[in-house]
């Protein structure tokens, strides 16, 4: 009994500290979402979608829902391209506001930003200022963190 005893006690204590997180993952999911932000600030297409697995999918909150990062590159080369969008401003810096480490091969950040400046393309106008939130999902794969899952959502001001 003491045996068996032991041996549960010893599973679940070097079990749980097998599972344990490296402290440089907190650090290297942030890395990541800082490059995509860089990749935004310099409207680079290819240093955006780099930060992407193969097989994500990308929403934004107007409806747009991309499958993978080769689609997403083609997205956003016409979206960086638009001079209605390279208007706008960031107002605040970018912010990661949470990172949960799920488990050693999964992380979930939020993030938030806000942007005025912007022009509608198609009829000229200028845009309300967006404070828009991010939910990334990201997975660790042969030693790598990459977003796999995205979703932007904007805060509507109502008035």
């Amino acid at each position: 009994m003491m045996r068996r005893l032991m041996f549960v006690l010893g599973i679940a204590v070097f079990g749980v500290t097998g599972q344990a997180q490296q402290p440089s993952d907190e650090a290297a999911v942030r890395a990541v979402i800082t490059r995509e932000w860089d990749g935004w600030a310099k409207f680079d297409p290819k240093q955006v979608a780099s930060s992407y697995t193969d097989d994500a999918i990308w929403q934004n909150p107007f409806g747009v829902r991309l499958h993978g990062r080769v689609e997403l590159e083609k997205f956003l080369i016409v979206l960086m391209a638009r001079p209605g969008y390279r208007a706008g401003v960031s107002t605040a810096p970018t912010r990661i506001l949470d990172v949960r480490m799920t488990s050693p091969t999964t992380a979930t950040v939020w993030s938030d930003e806000k942007i005025e400046g912007l022009v509608n393309d198609v009829s000229g106008h200028p845009m309300e200022p967006r404070h828009s939130y991010y939910l990334e999902v990201l997975v660790k794969k042969d030693g790598e963190w990459k977003v796999c899952d995205a979703v932007v959502m904007d805060l509507i001001h109502l008035k």
